[in-house]
């Protein structure tokens, strides 16, 4: 089956990955051509994000001169590969068969593809996916960020598994790119209750939306993120919750984000006092209303209505997505702590964690 959104993931080592000999062979003998042709690739592939794109917003998003745009905008015009017309630039229908490779190009000419095994290897991940450029500059990259991950979990999903998914804009990112040719018989809950945030990105919403696009089913639960511990032994007796919250910790597979400590604890309103003492024991990234510092130590486990780690069952597999170089030790911090079958971030995040780890 197709990938969404025109990525083709392949396994690490495996499929259609550029041989590493092959490319210092090609910037040996001919550097002028793979220059070249790593600018053609990068412009299909960030043609087929922005479409319609014009030349010189083209240029700004890739920081080259407007001229190299438009010169190798005609050769591929030529080439059959992209349209022009009064709205910019788009992708030909034949450009769909290059467009993977193109892609696949692109990043293993920008390196892409060895960080993703370094840092599938210095971190607790078994899988690792980078998109280009740093979400903190640019919020396309977010999109792209999403997209990666939307492919790869549908990839993912077989009928009959159940998929927890918490809020927040990089899973948002995600929903809006899950795309399936054939309704999937999945089971979506949200892995928390709503924590105060806008609507769109609370987890019920993209409970729903992500059910909705697979052509799956979800179930919603309706109690605030906070409760204590009497109101929620008092909640989980109606039969809706207890529903939910047992599917929750049957998951096969939990879609989540990665928060950064410190606004974390501002967003959901945490006392100062306690906000002081989780910063001062080197709290740095959130997840699930849990708080990890660098080494992937727990300080401060959740006490919030949603999926308790200790209880999953051990085949649930773990996807994390997260953007920014912001985050890079909240990404850290999260994913040492618990196994993760999959982590998609972007290069800015990517580099800066591989600086921090020193490697």
């Amino acid at each position: 089956m197709p990938h969404e959104g025109g990525y083709c993931p392949t396994e690490r080592r495996e499929g259609n990955r550029l041989d590493a000999g092959f490319i210092t062979l090609m910037r040996k003998l001919a550097p002028d051509l793979t220059e070249e042709m790593t600018r053609r690739a990068l412009i299909l592939e960030r043609i087929s994000v922005l479409q319609p794109v014009g030349r010189r917003q083209l240029a700004a998003r890739l920081n080259l001169p407007e001229r190299e745009i438009r010169n190798a905008a005609a050769l591929l015009k030529e080439l059959g590969y992209i349209e022009l017309d009064v709205s910019g630039m788009s992708l030909s229908r034949k450009a769909e068969e290059v467009l993977d490779n193109a892609r696949e190009f692109s990043k293993a000419m920008n390196g892409l593809n060895e960080t993703e095994n370094r840092l599938s290897e210095l971190l607790n991940a078994d899988r690792v996916l980078i998109a280009p450029g740093d979400a903190d500059e640019d919020p396309q990259v977010l999109y792209d960020v999403g997209r990666i991950c939307a492919g790869r979990l549908r990839n993912l999903l077989q009928n009959g598994n159940t998929l927890a998914v918490t809020g927040g804009r990089t899973v948002a990112a995600v929903a809006r790119n899950i795309q399936s040719q054939t309704p999937l018989n999945v089971m979506v809950v949200p892995a928390r209750g709503g924590i105060g945030r806008s609507v769109e990105l609370q987890a019920n919403t993209l409970a729903e939306e992500i059910a909705g696009r697979l052509g799956g089913h979800y179930r919603l639960i309706h109690l605030p993120d906070h409760m204590d511990a009497a109101a929620m032994q008092q909640m989980m007796k109606m039969p809706e919750v207890h529903e939910a919250m047992e599917l929750l910790e049957r998951a096969d597979i939990i879609l989540h984000g990665i928060g950064i400590a410190g606004e974390t604890m501002k967003e959901r309103g945490m006392d100062r006092a306690t906000q002081a003492e989780l910063l001062q024991k080197g709290a740095v990234g959130e997840s699930f209303g849990a708080y990890y510092n660098m080494s992937g130590e727990c300080l401060l486990e959740s006490s919030s209505v949603g999926v308790d780690l200790a209880r999953l069952k051990p085949t649930c597999r773990m996807v994390a997505a997260a953007a920014g170089r912001a985050k890079a030790e909240a990404i850290i911090a999260v994913v040492r702590h618990t196994k993760h079958e999959l982590l998609v971030t972007d290069q800015g995040a990517a580099e800066r964690i591989l600086r921090i780890l020193g490697k």
